[in-house]
């Protein structure tokens, strides 16, 4: 039981669902879609490119610069969500993120659709 988040991409011809990426009670990110999307558990969200960009350039913000964390995006409590520190973990899924979603910013949409959603 805990917190499982997952970004995958949706073939809008076959509507083969491939899974694009996958994070672990990394509860920042989690809250990011709660407060800005109201997505509810179980639920998802379509991202677009903008969409995409925005938490890009969040998440390489807090790369460059840990102490905005708190502020840029903060830890978000809920049911075994993990650790509540802004400690190597935290900053590790944020790299992994920033990753993710930099590369995410080249998919073909007009191919795919790609959505974010979790389970806990």
């Amino acid at each position: 039981m805990g917190l499982d988040m997952y970004i995958y991409l949706e073939d809008k011809e076959t509507k083969e669902v491939i899974e694009y990426s996958y994070y672990r009670k990394f509860n920042a990110l989690q809250g990011y879609f709660v407060k800005q999307y109201e997505l509810e558990n179980c639920g998802k969200v379509q991202l677009t490119y903008e969409m995409i960009n925005d938490i890009y350039l969040m998440l390489n913000e807090i790369r460059h610069n840990p102490e905005k964390a708190h502020l840029l995006m903060p830890t978000f409590p809920g049911p075994f969500f993990g650790s509540y520190k802004y400690d190597q973990i935290y900053h590790a899924y944020v790299h992994q993120a920033a990753g993710d979603f930099y590369h995410a910013k080249f998919l073909d949409y007009e191919k795919y659709n790609l959505y974010f959603s979790s389970d806990w």
